[in-house]
């Protein structure tokens, strides 16, 4: 039985030690999924970001180059003048 006992306890050292890597590992992969979470939230945020200014520069963007055309002919900025 000697023999039995030897091998048994060689398996359960070599199974904590498996166990504590795996917790190791399972805790590293957490932190990293929360990162990705964090990194897809911001994503988000500057998607929305950036389709709330392009409908902006759309609506508002002829009315200002509009704006700016009339100000400069009544300034004296003619097209093809420095």
């Amino acid at each position: 039985m000697t023999n039995f006992e030897k091998t048994m306890a060689t398996y359960q050292a070599s199974l904590d030690d498996n166990t504590a890597a795996t917790l190791r590992v399972e805790g590293n992969t957490q932190e990293l999924v929360e990162l990705l979470k964090m990194a897809k939230s911001g994503l988000g945020f500057f998607t929305g970001t950036g389709r709330v200014l392009r409908k902006v520069v759309l609506w508002c963007g002829p009315f200002i180059m509009f704006a700016a055309a009339i100000w400069g002919l009544a300034h004296g900025k003619w097209p093809g003048e420095s």
